[in-house]
């Protein structure tokens, strides 16, 4: 079946940027995956809500969630899908999750120590977090589920690059 060409628009949250083409790669089936969410709207404000980060990051996801393109009529929330499928992974794999805070908690640890922590805190945390989620993405890869579930998900949105 031959797609119809579709307008694509975005705008920058702030306003500032606005981006626009034509593809002929979107159709119906693209569109209908990326208005379905596993999540509800509560769901993700909730998660939100009891992420353990400060204000300023729960304001920048809250941000992230309602980031929204125009494909031809329809309104697509391209953020609400990329925070909706990170939900999923969360709670798919859990080693990627553990591993990296156990990361954040070292480099933390790290950054507390008198002196030393001020010089190394800022090297060694943003380490300890790769590191950590390097070894649970490792850990998770093992059975292929979550490089799978990756591929799959860059996959619907092959027809936006």
């Amino acid at each position: 079946m031959k797609e119809i060409t579709m307008r694509v628009k975005g705008v920058s949250p702030d306003g500032k940027k606005a981006v626009e083409f034509e593809s002929e790669l979107i159709g119906r089936e693209f569109i209908d995956r990326m208005v379905n969410f596993d999540l509800s709207e509560d769901d993700i404000r909730k998660r939100i809500d009891r992420l353990a980060v400060s204000a300023d990051v729960k304001s920048l996801l809250y941000s992230l969630a309602k980031a929204s393109i125009a494909i031809g009529a329809q309104v697509v929330r391209i953020g609400r899908k990329v925070i909706d499928y990170v939900c999923m992974l969360v709670k798919e794999f859990p080693k990627v999750t553990f591993f990296a805070l156990l990361g954040a908690i070292a480099g933390f640890l790290v950054a507390t120590i008198p002196i030393l922590g001020v010089v190394l805190g800022p090297i060694v945390t943003p380490i300890a977090i790769a590191v950590g989620a390097a070894f649970g993405v490792l850990e998770d890869i093992r059975d292929q589920a979550l490089k799978r579930k990756i591929t799959e998900f860059h996959a619907q949105f092959a027809p936006l690059a």
